[in-house]
């Protein structure tokens, strides 16, 4: 059977809006709000602290940089002072310092002013070139050994060759050997031995480094 609804539309029951449209627009509404509430969370909230920890990111970076550039700056002065180090060590190598062999010298000579093994002094000094056995040079010394004995010029030769700082830069002596000789002028001593001492010279590329 049908049925005609003969009232007017502003009569007619009004029908209310189907349960599964309803919910629907209630789940629509709630997600969007859902949605917004987690958008808005995520742009003030979290994305706030995240720009915030970048910047304090970059910050770090920037002074990280500056400490980087400084540090690369600090390992290229020391490499080159490094390399002026081995450049004068190689010098030095190659070199004898005779001020400070000549102190020496003069303090074996000297002997702390002890005569009773030695009593030596100079009458000239000189450096010259090689004589051969594979030394680059040789330093002559001449002079007098005071006292009868040949020994204690022995002695004077000894100690010359005994004294490891002096004779690091030498690798040989001649033998003590010379001319006795006598003094009128009565001073003393009145006898003593004319000598000349020649010490040749290592090759400074086999002395270990200092």
């Amino acid at each position: 059977m049908i049925k005609v609804n003969l009232l007017p539309a502003e009569f007619r029951k009004v029908d209310g809006t189907p349960v599964v449209r309803f919910v629907t627009l209630v789940v629509g509404v709630f997600a969007a709000a859902c949605a917004m509430s987690v958008w808005g969370y995520i742009h003030f909230g979290m994305l706030a602290e995240v720009r915030t920890r970048r910047a304090d990111l970059e910050e770090e970076l920037v002074g990280l940089s500056k400490l980087a550039e400084r540090s690369q700056a600090l390992l290229a002065e020391y490499k080159e002072y490094q390399k002026r180090r081995d450049t004068i060590e190689d010098i030095d190598e190659g070199r004898v310092l005779w001020s400070r062999k000549l102190d020496q010298l003069a303090d074996l000579i000297h002997n702390k002013g002890d005569t009773k093994l030695h009593q030596v002094w100079l009458s000239g000094i000189r450096t010259g070139g090689s004589r051969g056995g594979g030394s680059p040079g040789v330093l002559t010394f001449s002079g007098w050994s005071g006292g009868e004995e040949l020994a204690r010029l022995s002695d004077f030769n000894k100690s010359l060759r005994q004294d490891e700082e002096f004779f690091a830069d030498f690798q040989a002596i001649d033998p003590p050997r010379g001319e006795r000789v006598s003094f009128s002028d009565g001073r003393v001593p009145e006898l003593a031995w004319r000598f000349t001492i020649g010490l040749d010279l290592r090759d400074p590329s086999t002395r270990e480094k200092q």
